[in-house]
């Protein structure tokens, strides 16, 4: 079922104005902050609680308007305070998936994790009480920003974890976006740590806390992204802080289209499991 379309109010503001800017409560509103030319959008609905869901997006089936909060009508479904965040990337080209890749000279997702936490700051919400939720695309930002953003948890449905392992297509189209004159394998080596997820956690000694939702049916998700993951478990090095890593399978086969079916049973769980699972593992 389609999303409704966009309907809160949009407060624009500088990122030097963000740190005297007042949070408002209750009402649902979409913070845009804009940064040296590059617009970084929040829909926020903050509630008196201790407790911070951040919910970010899989790639779009169809073209849709920007700025893209995919689930956001599931909003009230939640007690606690929830902002999902768009990625700019989306904005450089017409793609439907960015991975918060951004562009050569700057890290999209690393300057959402910055003002993601300004605002868990500004709500007085401890980092520990912090759940990144994402499948997918939105998967791999939520195991990225729970690295930069130390003591949040990570929910992962069926993520990458190494964009040079899943579909050529829309992998080389982000690329040639973000990364223009460099070769897929000059991209893939020079910025590893934006593009493999075990890359980042080695070069920050981290790993955060982690519940990996997989669907055991899809072999592409198990073979290029969950095992070479765990596996790479192994080669943290000495002194890293490695938090526990719950992984739960499930089994739901689905065909794939005819001309990949290692994709298929890639999608997440329906709504009503994931927001269970959600309200089971937020910290």
């Amino acid at each position: 079922m389609d999303e409704p379309v966009l309907t809160y109010p949009v407060v624009k503001i500088q990122y030097e104005e963000l740190d005297s800017f007042p949070l408002k409560y209750d009402e649902p509103f979409v913070l845009a902050v804009h940064w040296n030319g590059v617009p970084f959008e929040f829909l926020i609905r903050l509630r008196q609680t201790q407790h911070l869901i951040v919910l970010g997006s899989g790639a779009m089936e169809k073209p849709e308007p920007l700025p893209y909060f995919q689930r956001h009508s599931w909003m009230n479904e939640f007690e606690d305070s929830v902002i999902y965040y768009n990625d700019p990337t989306l904005y450089l080209a017409d793609l439907p998936v960015g991975w918060g890749q951004g562009t050569i000279d700057r890290f999209y997702l690393e300057d959402i994790a910055t003002l993601l936490d300004k605002l868990i700051a500004k709500a007085n919400i401890s980092r520990d009480h912090v759940l990144f939720y994402g499948s997918s695309a939105g998967g791999f930002m939520g195991l990225m920003l729970a690295g930069y953003l130390r003591g949040s948890t990570a929910l992962v449905n069926s993520p990458q974890t190494s964009l040079t392992k899943w579909l050529d297509v829309p992998v080389r189209n982000v690329f040639r976006v973000s990364y223009p004159g460099y070769t897929f394998r000059q991209a893939s080596v020079l910025h590893g740590e934006r593009i493999n997820v075990m890359k980042f956690y080695k070069k920050i000694k981290y790993v955060p806390k982690i519940y990996y939702l997989q669907n055991a049916a899809c072999e592409l998700d198990m073979s290029d992204h969950l095992i070479p993951f765990l596996s790479e478990l192994a080669f943290m090095e000495p002194g890293s802080t490695v938090n526990p890593v719950i992984v739960d399978l499930y089994y739901d086969p689905q065909p794939g289209p005819a001309s990949f079916p290692r994709i298929g049973g890639h999608g997440a769980v329906g709504k009503l499991e994931t927001i269970d699972y959600i309200r089971r593992v937020r910290p």
